[in-house]
C-alpha cells in the first residue's frame, strides 16, 4: 500500500560486492542458481543418457548420430532434411544419408518438429524406429535401432521405473489412483484452503509414494520430470524485476502515470491498463499488479470511485501483456523451454493478438463501467501523491538493472541463431545483477523467495507421475478424436478447453498439465500454431476469474486491505473484497470475447498460413 510517497525503499548496500549482504538463505539461493546454470548446458545430455531417449536436435547430431535441419522456403510447409551424420551410429547403420528428407516416423507423417521429437524420444534404448525418408525422389523405409549398451540397460533398470510395462488391469488401477490424487490437489488450490505450495508439495510426496509402491514412478523419474529450464527462466526474469522495483522505477512510472492521468476515469483506466500490458511483457505479472493496484487504489481514495473494475481491468492487462512474449508469464516460459520455441516467434504470432485482444478489453470495460465525468481533483492528486526521490546508489542500480535488461532482450532475440539457451541467458542476467546491483542481497532473496520455484516443482512432480500412469496419453488420443483429422478443429478444441480449466485451476497448473497432453498429439498444424492456441486458451482462462491468474487473489487481498482504512470515505464495508463473482461479472464476457476473437485467428493460422 502507498503511503505518503510511493513506498519506503528497502536498505541499499554499502558495496556492490561484500560479505555484509550474505547468509545461509543468500547462499542457498546461489547455490540454486548455480546448479541451475549447470543444469541449463547439460541437463538434457545427462537425462537422454539416463533414460537412452535419443533426441532430436535442430542444429547438431542427437543420439540417433544424425543432425535433422528444418528447411522451409517461404511459406511452403517445413521439410526434415539429414545433414551430418555420426559414423558408426544408429543413424549410419540403418542407411540414413545426408540429404535424405524425412516424411514419416513409425508410419505417422511429420508436420512439425514437436511431432517428431516426441515420437522418437518415446523410443527406449534398443527399440527399433521405423523412418520413412525421401531419397532422389523416391520412398525409402529404414529401421533405425536404438543404442542397447548394456551400461545403459543396467542404469535404467536400477534407477527408474517410469519405463516399466505394464498389464492392462494394473495400468488401469495406476491410472485411477494417479487421477484421484490430482482431482484432490486441484480442488485443494481451488479453495485455497492452505498456502498452494504446501498442498502440492505435499500431493508430490503422495504421488511419489504411490508410484514407488505401485512400480511406476520413481525419484529418479520424479527428478527429471522438474521442468529445470522453466523455473531458471522464472528465477532470472523474477530477480531484474526485483531490482527494478527495489530501485524505485515503478514507483516513478506510476507517479508520472497518475499526475498524467488526473481526474478523468477513463484516462485513468486506459494509461494504468496499457502501462500494466508493457510492464508485463518482461516484468513477472504478480511484480507488476503489487505496483499498479495500491496506486490505483489510492487515486481512488482521493477521487472517491469504486476501484474494483479497473483493478479487474489491470489483471486482465497483465495477463495480456505476459502471453505477449516469451517470458511475460509463466504458461509461455513453459512452453518456450519444452518445445524450443525462440523470444521473436513470440513477439511475431502472439503480440499482435494480444493487443487486438487489449483493444477488445478497454471498450468492453467503457461500456461496463458506464459514466467517467467526475469533478476535477487535480490540485488534490498533486498534494496527496509526491514525487519519488532516488539516492545516488538507487540511481547505480536502476542503471545497472536497465544495462542487463537490454542486454538480457538483445540475447533472447538472437538466441535461436546462435543456439543459445534462453534459460541460461536470464540466469545470468538475474545471477549478475544479484551480485553487482548494490541492494541488499537478503531483501532480494526474500522478494524473489522460493514459494513459486516450491510450488512449480511439486506441480512437475505430480504431473510427471500422471504422464508416467498413461493417463495424458489418453487424454491426448481423446482431443485427436474429437478433431476428425482437422488440425483447425483441434487447436480450438485444445484452446476452449484450456480456458475453461484455467478459469478455476489457474494458468500453471492447467499449462503444465496440458503441455505432455500437446506433445502427444499425432498431429502437429505447421508454425507451432498448437502452442499459440494453448497460449491464447490460457490466457482467456486466466481472465474470466479471480482465481485463474495469482495476481487475482493477490489484488483481492490489496483491496481488503485498503477498504478497512476508508470504508467511511468511500461508503465501502470493513473487509470489503474483489469477490469471485464480481470478477467473474467482467472476467466471463471477457473470455468468450477473448475466445471468439483468438478463434478466428487461430483458424486463419491454420487455414491460410
Amino acid at each position: 500500500m502507498l503511503t505518503k510517497t510511493m513506498r519506503a525503499r528497502p536498505y541499499m548496500a554499502s558495496a556492490a560486492v561484500g560479505l555484509e549482504g550474505f547468509n545461509l538463505k543468500v547462499i542457498l539461493f546461489l547455490c540454486v542458481i548455480c546448479f541451475l546454470l549447470f543444469w541449463s548446458f547439460w541437463g538434457k545430455d545427462i537425462e537422454n543418457r539416463l533414460y537412452g531417449e535419443p533426441s532430436l536436435e535442430l542444429h547438431g547430431p542427437g543420439n540417433m548420430g544424425a543432425e535433422i535441419i528444418v528447411w522451409q522456403p517461404g511459406a511452403s510447409p517445413p521439410a526434415f532434411i539429414v545433414g551430418h551424420i555420426e559414423p558408426s551410429s544408429p543413424a549410419e547403420r540403418a542407411g540414413l544419408k545426408p540429404g535424405d528428407q524425412i516424411v514419416g516416423l513409425d508410419g505417422r507423417l511429420i508436420s512439425s518438429l514437436e511431432t517428431a521429437r516426441h515420437i522418437i524420444n518415446s523410443k527406449g534404448i534398443g527399440a527399433t524406429l521405423k523412418m520413412t525418408v525421401i531419397r532422389h525422389g523416391r520412398k525409402k523405409v529404414l529401421l533405425v535401432r536404438m543404442n542397447d549398451s548394456l551400461l545403459d540397460k543396467k542404469i535404467l533398470k536400477s534407477m527408474t521405473l517410469k519405463k516399466h510395462a505394464l498389464s492392462l488391469p494394473k495400468q488401469v488401477l495406476v491410472t485411477l489412483v494417479f487421477l484421484k490424487i490430482a482431482i484432490l490437489m486441484f480442488i485443494l488450490i481451488y479453495k485455497n484452503i492452505l498456502n498452494r505450495a504446501l498442498i502440492v508439495l505435499s500431493f508430490a510426496g503422495i504421488v511419489l509414494f504411490m508410484g514407488i509402491f505401485l512400480r511406476t514412478y520413481g525419484p529418479v523419474d520424479a527428478f527429471f520430470a522438474i521442468k529445470f529450464d522453466t523455473i531458471s527462466l522464472l528465477l532470472g526474469m523474477g530477480i531484474i524485476s526485483v531490482v527494478l522495483d527495489e530501485a524505485g522505477f515503478f514507483d516513478y512510472v506510476a507517479y508520472r502515470i497518475s499526475l498524467f492521468a488526473g481526474a478523468s476515469m477513463l484516462r485513468i483506466l486506459v494509461l494504468f491498463c496499457l502501462c500494466t500490458y508493457f510492464f508485463s511483457l518482461i516484468v513477472n505479472n504478480l511484480g507488476t499488479i503489487l505496483v499498479m493496484v495500491p496506486m490505483t487504489l489510492r487515486l481512488s481514495a482521493i477521487l472517491g470511485f469504486d476501484p474494483k473494475p479497473f483493478i479487474i481491468g489491470e489483471i486482465i492487462s497483465s495477463n495480456l501483456g505476459g502471453a505477449s512474449t516469451m517470458v511475460g508469464d509463466f504458461p509461455n516460459m513453459l512452453i518456450a523451454s519444452e518445445t524450443g520455441i525462440g523470444f521473436n516467434e513470440f513477439v511475431i504470432f502472439m503480440m499482435p493478438i494480444c493487443l487486438i485482444l487489449l483493444g477488445v478489453l478497454l471498450i468492453f470495460l467503457k461500456l461496463k463501467i458506464g459514466a467517467f465525468a467526475v469533478p476535477d481533483k487535480q490540485h488534490a492528486i498533486q498534494s496527496q501523491i509526491r514525487r519519488p526521490t532516488f539516492t545516488y546508489r538507487e540511481r547505480k542500480a536502476l542503471r545497472r538493472a536497465a544495462f542487463v535488461s537490454c542486454h538480457v532482450i538483445f540475447l533472447f532475440i538472437i538466441s535461436e541463431k546462435i543456439s543459445l539457451n534462453p534459460a541460461t541467458v536470464a540466469l545470468f542476467g538475474g545471477l549478475s545483477l544479484f551480485t553487482f546491483c548494490g541492494i541488499d542481497r537478503r531483501t532480494l532473496v526474500n522478494r524473489v523467495g522460493f514459494k513459486d520455484i516450491l510450488f512449480f516443482t511439486g506441480l512437475f512432480i505430480v504431473v510427471g507421475g500422471l504422464e508416467a500412469s498413461g493417463l495424458l496419453q489418453h487424454v491426448s488420443k481423446c482431443i485427436m478424436a474429437l478433431s476428425s483429422g482437422k488440425s483447425w478443429l483441434l487447436c480450438l478444441i485444445l484452446m476452449w478447453s484450456a480456458a475453461f480449466l484455467t478459469a478455476f485451476l489457474n494458468a500453471g497448473p492447467t499449462t503444465t498439465l496440458f503441455l505432455p497432453v500437446v506433445l502427444g498429439f499425432g498431429l502437429m498444424p505447421p508454425h507451432h500454431i498448437i502452442w499459440w492456441a494453448l497460449s491464447l486458451g490460457v490466457l482467456a482462462g486466466s481472465s474470466a476469474t479471480i482465481v485463474g491468474a495469482t495476481a487475482g487473489p493477490v489484488s483481492a487481498t490489496l483491496v481488503e486491505n485498503f477498504s478497512l482504512r476508508n470504508r467511511n470515505r468511500l461508503n465501502l464495508s470493513a473487509g470489503d473484497t474483489i469477490t469471485f463473482e464480481q470478477f467473474a461479472e467482467i472476467g466471463i464476457p471477457v473470455m468468450f470475447l477473448f475466445l471468439s476473437v483468438s478463434s478466428v485467428y487461430v483458424s486463419y493460422l491454420c487455414l491460410f498460413f
